[in-house]
């Protein structure tokens, strides 16, 4: 997969069939929408593109508060390559650039920059400032536009908001639904305080690779990850530790059946499933007692979706991993 991020780079007099988006996710709609570019490419003997922003529009803007992407840049391009797409052109998104009209984009991004032989958005595409571009205009400035409509889940639309809001009330099941893969978070495991290890429950504090990735609610979750190509799996705690007094948020993994170190490891870690929410306990002893029930709990649940958890950690937090490193 080719990827540009100036205009100058992009080859010239290339037959292409485009798409465009912030595609922050990469979700099962936005998946579908891929394919149907992939696929119309592969019928016409053109190639696939993908025209998107970084970064996120909404962190230049401010209009809407984002609590977080979901595909840091690096991520976002493992998907798309997944996805089958042969070239990306990546926008550096400003407040200058978000005052091009509509026709000015169109003109200098697409029609001087990409020549797309058809242009495929979806249902709800908007693009230039205040957003008073769609496909009915590129139809009049004379481009090939295929609408596709909603990918709808539960009778809603499958939509990167959805998703965020999921994740902030801590349904990380949902969530993967919408996605179609486990949302995953990668970074570096740094040395703690050792409580964990303290309390029977050794852990590994994992310091996130991009400080603008959406994090969970808090709470304990079931989690996996690869080392060395093989998954594990185990709990995986986000939060302040109230019962220690409340202090910075910590990602904190814990894998079953594992002992060693993983200081400086890069992992990728998927969230599963949330046991709980994060509470206070009144005694170290108390927490204990919860930790070995949410461990019991993750070995249930782990043994009935083995097969699910293990293929989707081996394929998706692989792609994560390259990402983190691209």
């Amino acid at each position: 997969m080719r990827v540009y991020y100036r205009r100058e780079e992009v080859p010239r007099g290339i037959a292409r069939a485009v798409t465009i988006g912030t595609f922050d996710g990469v979700h099962l709609g936005h998946r579908e929408l891929l394919r149907h570019l992939c696929n119309r490419a592969s019928a016409l003997g053109i190639r696939s593109c993908v025209l998107t922003f970084e970064p996120h529009p909404q962190l230049v803007l401010g209009k809407r508060p984002l609590p977080g992407v979901l595909t840091p840049l690096p991520e976002k391009l493992q998907y798309l390559r997944r996805a089958g797409v042969e070239e990306v052109f990546v926008v550096h998104f400003s407040e200058e650039f978000s005052r091009l009209s509509p026709q000015e984009f169109a003109q200098e991004y697409l029609q001087s920059t990409l020549q797309p032989q058809l242009i495929v958005v979806g249902y709800d595409h908007m693009f230039g400032h205040e957003r008073r571009g769609n496909a009915a205009l590129l139809r009049q400035m004379g481009f090939a536009v295929e609408e596709l409509p909603p990918v709808l889940l539960e009778g809603e639309p499958v939509s990167s908001s959805r998703i965020r809001r999921l994740l902030q009330e801590g349904n990380v099941a949902a969530a993967r639904r919408l996605l179609g893969y486990p949302y995953t978070v990668c970074g570096i495991v740094v040395r703690g305080d050792g409580r964990g290890h303290r309390l029977g429950f050794p852990t590994a504090n994992l310091q996130p690779s991009h400080q603008e990735k959406l994090l969970p609610a808090y709470g304990i979750y079931v989690a996996s990850t690869t080392l060395q190509g093989i998954p594990r799996f185990g709990l995986l705690s986000y939060g302040v530790r109230p019962t220690f007094g409340a202090g910075t948020p910590q990602l904190e993994l814990y894998l079953l059946d594992f002992d060693g170190s993983l200081y400086n490891e890069r992992l990728c870690v998927s969230f599963w499933e949330r046991v709980r929410a994060e509470e206070h306990f009144p005694t170290v002893e108390h927490l204990i007692a919860q930790m070995r029930r949410d461990e019991a709990f993750c070995r249930v649940w782990l043994a009935q979706h083995k097969a699910e958890v293990e293929s989707l950690t081996s394929a998706l937090v692989g792609d994560a991993e390259q990402g983190t490193q691209s």
